[in-house]
């Protein structure tokens, strides 16, 4: 394959602003993209008919589940607690659990057992694993409907 070279001259009576300038608004109309894309995406989730809690879980012996949250639009603060061998509650500050309106997703990560879980009152979900020790980096996730 034959090599292809050239050589640059520069006219020292040529002016390079044209160019300069048109690679700024070509950088400007870039940026402006991103941004309009980004506000349509934020938009889009502002949008969306329900608010969501995202937490990972991991419970030992008789305490109550560790949560670390990844994200949290609901505008609530919640609360684990231990009930019983395998039993956990997660409590809201106010009432955002409606009937017919809260799902629940959850799984107990990367250990085998039944997992349940239900609504027992607009401030009080209740999570069952049969056992202890059967959470460890579960995935936990509550959509609340308008």
């Amino acid at each position: 394959m034959p090599l292809i070279t050239f050589n640059d001259k520069v006219d020292s009576k040529v002016s390079t602003a044209p160019l300069i300038n048109k690679i700024v608004a070509d950088d400007i109309n870039q940026l402006k993209t991103g941004v309009n894309a980004n506000e349509t995406a934020i938009a889009a989730i502002s949008a969306l008919p329900y608010t969501y809690l995202v937490q990972l879980l991991t419970q030992t012996g008789t305490n109550a589940p560790v949560a670390t949250e990844v994200y949290n639009n609901t505008g609530e603060t919640y609360t684990w607690s231990y009930v019983s061998s395998g039993v956990y509650n997660i409590t809201s500050t106010s009432i955002p659990f409606t009937a017919n309106k809260t799902l629940v997703f959850f799984n107990n990560g990367y250990q085998s057992s039944d997992i349940l879980w239900r609504r027992i009152s607009r401030n009080l979900i209740q999570i069952n694993t049969i056992f202890n020790d059967k959470l460890i980096e579960g995935a936990f996730k509550i959509e609340l409907y308008n």
